[in-house]
Parts: structure tokens; sequence; C-alpha cells
């Protein structure tokens, strides 16, 4: 009997443990699961933000090229606007000089009879006070067309060139070089640089030598 009170003492003992360990393992197992079932949230969690980032990134990237672009079209149109105005400017340059040549080719019809009434004073007695007025009216009218950019060409020594001189008689002369000027018959100008009027003017040749027919060849009968 003894033996038998034993026993079941011990294996009372034994349940009791048992259903200790049990209890003890199940609450074990309640704290692991909330655990081990909280992280693929902060998995999930993580990756979301990743996810939002890299997006960012591409909304970033996309702003910037479009702003590369926009600065890019701004750059070609100032370009643009700066060609545009230089050629308005030549365009507008070009035409106030053809006015101005206009003009002083018009005037110059009138230096011309200047320096013929001053020519035709010289020759005049007691003219001098004439002639005297008519150089400083000249003097005055070449001063302010120059100011405007007229400029004269010289012409008597110099080599004929056709650009810029117009012959109009050709004198014999050996002591002159071939295409040397020795006389103006009128002016010339150019108008900042560019020629307005071409001077008129003779040029020197070498003489030619006529043939003797006086004299009889050799061998002709007489």
């Amino acid at each position: 009997m003894v033996d038998l009170g034993k026993r079941s003492s011990q294996q009372l003992s034994e349940r009791k443990g048992r259903s200790t360990k049990q209890q003890e393992e199940e609450k074990t197992a309640q704290v692991a699961e909330p655990q081990a079932a909280s992280e693929p949230q902060v998995d999930q969690e993580g990756e979301t933000v990743v996810d939002e980032v890299v997006a960012l990134r591409e909304q970033l990237r996309q702003e910037q090229d479009k702003s590369k672009e926009h600065l890019n079209k701004l750059l070609y149109a100032q370009a643009d606007f700066e060609n545009y105005r230089r050629r308005l400017d030549q365009e507008v340059e070009f035409k106030i000089d053809a006015g101005k040549a206009r003009l002083i080719q018009s005037l110059l019809g009138i230096v011309d009879e200047l320096e013929l009434a001053l020519r035709a004073a010289k020759g005049v007695e007691c003219a001098s006070t004439v002639t005297e007025g008519i150089e400083i009216v000249l003097r005055k009218f070449r001063d302010l067309l120059a100011g405007e950019g007229l400029g004269r060409i010289e012409s008597i020594g110099r080599k004929f060139d056709p650009t810029l001189h117009e012959a109009v008689e050709r004198v014999p002369c050996d002591e002159k070089e071939e295409g040397t000027i020795v006389e103006e018959v009128r002016e010339g100008y150019t108008l900042k640089g560019k020629l307005i009027r071409p001077s008129i003017v003779k040029i020197a040749v070498p003489h030619i030598a006529e043939s003797d027919n006086s004299k009889p060849v050799e061998g002709e009968k007489t």
C-alpha cells in the first residue's frame, strides 16, 4: 500500500511538472508568435520606403532633364535674337550709308562747280578776294564731307587702277612708266572705304615710233 501511494504521488508530481512546463512553453510560443508575425511587416515597410526613394529619384532626374531642355531652348532663343539684332543693325547701317552716299553724290556736283569757279577766279585780275572766299567755302565743304566718311582718291603719279580710276585719254610720255596717271580730269571719292565715284584720269603711254618710208629699201629699184 505504501508503494502504491508513493507511485501516485510521483505521478501527480510529474503531471504537475509537465503541465507547468507545457504552460511555460505555450507562453514562450505565444510571445514568439507576435515577433515572428511582425518580422514580415517590417520588411514590407522597408521595401515600400525603398520604392518611394527610387520613385523620387526618378522624378528628380526627369525634372532635371526638363530643366536642361528648357535652358538649352532659352540659350538657342537668345542666340537667335542676338543674330537677328546683329543683322538688323547691319541693315540699318547699310541703309544709312546708302542714303549718305546718294546725298554726297549730289553734293559732289556742287564741289565741282566751286572748283571751276575757283579756277576761273584765279585767272581774273584783282579777284583775290573772290578767290579767297571760294577757297574758304570749298574747304568747309570738304571738311563737312570728310566728317561723314568721304575720302578723296589719290590719282596723279599713281598707277592706274580700274577699280578706282576711269581713263579717258592716253598721253604719249616716255618720262613716265606706262599706265601712270599724269592728269586728273575729275576727282574720285570713297565713302568709308567704298567707291562712290571713280576718278577720271589721263594715263601715260610710250611714244610709238613712226616708220620712215622716205628711205629706199635695199634692193629696191629707183
